[in-house]
């Protein structure tokens, strides 16, 4: 399903290249739950990014269910990150002007999904996460645990073929923390690939490999 082959990204500095990702080789099959780990800056978000289509500054082969992302026109690739992805960003990346409720809705909307199933959907995840009471508030009057809640409602709402979280629970309590990783797993048997990326082995144990990266390598996968 997903196929990186010889990833290498770097920044050229006036003495030094710096690689951020070098010489990384990594194949995900449709319906795997892997985890990425490793100290902060050793490459995870970048390679989350890469695989999420929102970077191609990078050098290396990617294919899609066999498509070559590299040879795809920026419409193409933009099109098939709103079909095939729901991304968990660490800074959670809500839209400021939209409400709570607005913010959920935003996948759906790309999907053509009709109002009446928008509305069933989002008001179960509303209910799920204990957030009925704030759907018409804006992000800047949540918490940073609520914002988080929102992010994830949002990236699960349209079901997405392939579900990239990036430190998911970072700004969650225990208790919320388990939640939303059992509902990883829910979704995941359901059919969802999931890549994450954490320092939780408590994150990890949920999912089914774990590989583990130091200066932009893969140092090693090893399956849970």
């Amino acid at each position: 399903m997903i196929h990186l082959n010889n990833i290498n990204k770097y920044i050229d500095s006036r003495f030094q290249r710096i690689f951020i990702l070098k010489d990384v080789d990594l194949t995900i099959e449709q319906g795997e739950f892997v985890t990425l780990m490793g100290p902060s800056g050793v490459g995870k978000s970048t390679l989350l990014n890469i695989i999420g289509l929102l970077d191609d500054d990078y050098e290396g082969e990617y294919l899609l269910d066999g498509q070559s992302i590299g040879t795809m026109k920026e419409r193409q690739r933009s099109a098939l990150h709103k079909s095939e992805f729901g991304y968990i960003f660490q800074a959670y990346h809500l839209i400021d002007e939209l409400t709570v409720y607005e913010n959920i809705e935003t996948p759906l909307l790309y999907r053509n999904v009709s109002s009446s199933e928008r509305k069933s959907i989002i008001a179960e995840l509303l209910d799920r996460f204990n957030m009925v009471a704030k759907k018409d508030l804006f992000p800047e009057q949540l918490s940073g645990g609520q914002q988080q809640l929102v992010g994830i409602a949002r990236a699960v709402a349209g079901k997405p073929k392939i579900l990239l979280a990036d430190e998911p629970t970072g700004n969650l309590h225990s208790a919320q923390a388990k939640e939303i990783m059992e509902v990883f797993q829910q979704l995941n048997r359901e059919g969802t690939t999931i890549v994450q990326a954490t320092h939780s082995r408590e994150n990890a144990d949920y999912g089914h490999r774990l590989i583990e990266m130091m200066d932009g390598k893969i140092l090693q996968q090893v399956s849970i």
